[in-house]
């Protein structure tokens, strides 16, 4: 732990090496907890709304006590104010974590919910496209299951241990899961899309890939420029293998193009314009922001 760094527990700011959690923790307990990763650019949480949304609609699917989470603009307020307590001035990536009170065994005995914000210093500013692709393989031990619980982001999450695993073993800047059916549907933690003839694909949700926050932001921008974007069930290998480019979003990121599948090759020029238009968009957002 970096010292003199703090957190924010339940709107307390903490030194970050003091003890935060017992071992009655239902996070830890039983991974009842749902989480979010925010990039914040010159201290502004980006798209925070969606982020917000996402954790409501979640905690409404867990049965949490959603009264007993904060308002948006409350927690948008913490997480600025830890980034100044903590004398971040460049992009930094901010954790939410909303996690049960402790209680009971598979049984809670309470639905009120605390909530822990982390955020760290990120290594670049905005939304740079990659300059170099990432290599990427298919992950094929486990596969995940599409249920309603899917399109969120929560604290149980071993296919995704493991799959970061296997791809540390491999060697690979990221790799691709699999659903039930065996569809390849998104990354390790990012969204999947890929363009073949100036179409563009991604999964749809009900495939059982997340809800990206940045997977909606790029789709509504595509939208706008009028492009169609094809939401279909996952795509095979031999779909991949077919697409010209590949390109992975997530919140942190944003967008990142992808130069290998395996022995397979892609370029990025659609890519680029893509990304220059969540430039763009992210530079609109702060400034509505600030104004605001």
């Amino acid at each position: 732990m970096i010292p003199n760094t703090y957190l924010s527990l339940n709107g307390y700011q903490l030194n970050a090496d003091k003890e935060v959690f017992k071992s009655t923790n239902r996070a830890f307990r039983y991974g009842d907890a749902l989480f979010e990763t925010i990039r914040c650019i010159q201290q502004i949480p980006m798209w925070f709304h969606d982020h917000y949304q996402r954790l409501i609609n979640g905690m409404s699917l867990l049965q949490m006590d959603i009264k007993s989470l904060p308002p948006s603009e409350v927690l948008q307020d913490h997480i600025i104010s830890l980034i100044k307590k903590n004398r971040l001035y460049g992009d930094v990536r901010a954790r939410l974590t909303i996690y049960r009170e402790d209680g009971g065994l598979y049984t809670p005995t309470s639905n009120k919910v605390n909530y822990l914000i982390e955020v760290s210093p990120l290594q670049s500013d905005g939304y740079q496209l990659n300059s170099k692709g990432l290599f990427v393989d298919v992950y094929t031990e486990e596969k995940k299951a599409a249920s309603q619980f899917s399109q969120f982001k929560n604290a149980s999450a071993l296919l995704f241990v493991l799959a970061g695993i296997f791809k540390q073993q491999q060697n690979k800047d990221d790799v691709l899961i699999l659903n039930s059916d065996g569809w390849i549907i998104e990354g390790l933690a990012s969204n999947l899309f890929w363009i073949k003839d100036e179409r563009i694909y991604t999964s749809m949700r009900s495939s059982g890939c997340v809800n990206g926050i940045m997977r909606k932001q790029v789709i509504k921008l595509l939208k706008n420029k009028g492009w169609t974007v094809n939401e279909t069930s996952g795509a095979d290998m031999s779909t991949l293998f077919d697409a010209q480019e590949i390109f992975m979003t997530n919140a942190i990121q944003g967008i990142q193009w992808v130069v290998g599948l395996q022995d397979k090759r892609f370029y990025c020029k659609l890519t680029k314009e893509i990304n220059q238009l969540l430039q763009k968009s992210a530079i609109s957002y702060r400034s509505d922001f600030q104004e605001s």
